[in-house]
């Protein structure tokens, strides 16, 4: 089993949970995969547009329940990937025993940036954000996968 990616966002209703499901498709066996959020419910349902557009994948995320980020999980992940800027400072804060590990999604290829939230859009918007969370997981793909990465504490 390879590394073990953990996808952060706000509630882990949107963002998250639809990196986890596309990573599992893209990446299979290459890599663990889970998602937290910062300001979660634990048990919160994923939205129902990101369950259609797994579905549309063949990813079954309909019975996941949020989970809210933890000391535990974030010791166990060996790379943590918040969708913003502000949430990977708001991390790097909170846990500052990781922040070697924490990137987030928008800055593993050349071109930085954030993944904005969809939450309480239309069916489009999230579909938009899906491609755009493709793409970056591209990016992540080829640099975790080609061993250019790595967590380990440079001298």
């Amino acid at each position: 089993m390879g590394p073990k990616l953990l996808f952060v966002c706000t509630g882990n209703t949107c963002r998250s949970p639809l990196a986890e499901g596309m990573a599992r498709a893209m990446f299979g066996d290459l890599v663990q995969v889970s998602s937290a959020g910062i300001d979660a419910w634990d048990g919160d349902k994923v939205s129902t547009h990101v369950v259609k557009i797994l579905k549309e994948q063949n990813v079954d995320i309909s019975q996941y329940g949020a989970r809210r980020v933890s000391d535990e999980l974030m010791a166990d992940a060996d790379w943590i990937i918040p969708m913003t800027q502000a949430q990977e400072e708001g991390l790097k804060h909170r846990f500052p025993q990781c922040i070697h590990k924490i990137r987030r999604l928008g800055d593993w290829g050349d071109e930085k940036r954030d993944v904005l939230d969809p939450w309480m859009g239309s069916l489009e918007l999230y579909r938009q954000t899906a491609q755009e969370i493709r793409e970056l997981l591209s990016n992540l793909k080829r640099k975790i996968l080609t061993g250019n990465e790595s967590t380990e504490k440079k001298a």
